[in-house]
């Protein structure tokens, strides 16, 4: 009897076996592999993420950083942007159906992230403060670098950590050797004027210097200042005309904000036209460039959007 119970036994474990081999997908783990997925682990500004293989459902809060999963060639995998605020137009083609409004770069929907399910959430910069709650939904890394770096050195720390989550290194590889070429192109055209960077706002104006968003001018470009003792605040030091005046710059480099983020409000170049700015070497030698709000104020660090910006500076200089 207990004879009988043994293989009745050994062939309902037998039965049991091949039903669960019928139901096996073609790509499982054949029986008995114990081999895990490879897991990646990712540093980043706020700590260390860990990813089970690259990343293919992609929750990205920062322009920046969709900008550069579009340059390696892993835009297929986002699933989720913030729709909420005012898209710039190098990365409008991630404002349709096939991607979920997850909030704003500064409020996003927590509720519509989780609903998604990804497998990584890129945050940096203006969503950098909820990456502690985000990382409780999926994993998620920040690519939020110092102002005080070069340029360069800002846009491959944050090129890098992208790459490595969707597996694209090679792609990342190339695509900073461009940025790198465009930078030595531009600084050779450099010259020995000296510079203000000038961003308008409201109708206020603000200087900004080597710690800035707009660093490259100065740090990778060797541009001179104007003034260097400027505080290194996300908006800039508030300046007044007759400030500017006094410093008297050599080039003007000049951002319109409201034009940038898509607000109406008074154009930069009705804001600096006024007897105090036409005193000015670079007022009256017509060296005023204005640059690519969306490009230097949103994206900034896109690794496609940056060989942009400095070639946009090449080609003024």
């Amino acid at each position: 009897m207990k004879q009988t119970l043994r293989i009745l036994t050994a062939l309902a474990a037998a039965g049991a076996l091949a039903l669960t081999a019928c139901g096996t997908p073609d790509n499982a783990p054949a029986a008995g592999d114990t081999t895990p997925a490879e897991t990646i682990s990712i540093t980043h500004t706020q700590g260390t993420a860990e990813l089970d293989g690259a990343a293919s459902k992609i929750v990205v809060l920062d322009f920046g950083a969709l900008d550069t999963i579009d340059a390696l060639g892993a835009g297929e995998s986002v699933i989720g942007v913030p729709k909420g605020g005012y898209i710039p137009d190098a990365v409008s083609a991630y404002n349709t159906d096939a991607t979920t409004d997850v909030g704003t770069l500064q409020e996003p929907n927590f509720e519509a992230i989780a609903a998604l399910q990804p497998d990584l959430i890129v945050a940096g910069f203006r969503s950098a403060k909820h990456v502690p709650e985000l990382g409780k939904i999926a994993p998620t890394v920040d690519i939020t670098y110092d102002y005080s770096k070069s340029f360069y050195d800002g846009v491959a720390y944050a090129t890098d950590i992208i790459a490595q989550a969707t597996g694209t290194e090679e792609q990342a590889k190339a695509e900073l050797k461009e940025l790198e070429d465009a930078i030595a192109a531009a600084k050779d055209k450099a010259d020995d004027k000296n510079a203000m960077v000038l961003m308008t706002s409201g109708g206020k104006v603000s200087v900004h210097g080597t710690q800035s968003r707009y660093n490259a001018l100065f740090n990778d470009l060797g541009l001179e200042p104007t003034i260097s003792d400027v505080e290194a605040e996300a908006h800039g030091d508030a300046i007044s005309f007759e400030a500017i005046q006094q410093a008297n710059p050599d080039r003007l480099f000049v951002v319109d904000r409201d034009a940038a983020i898509g607000e109406e409000g008074t154009a930069a170049k009705q804001v600096l036209d006024n007897e105090l700015m036409a005193t000015t070497n670079a007022w009256k030698n017509g060296d005023v460039i204005y640059l690519d709000g969306q490009r230097w104020y949103i994206i900034i660090h896109g690794v496609n959007n940056a060989v942009e910006m400095i070639n946009q500076v090449a080609a003024e200089l």
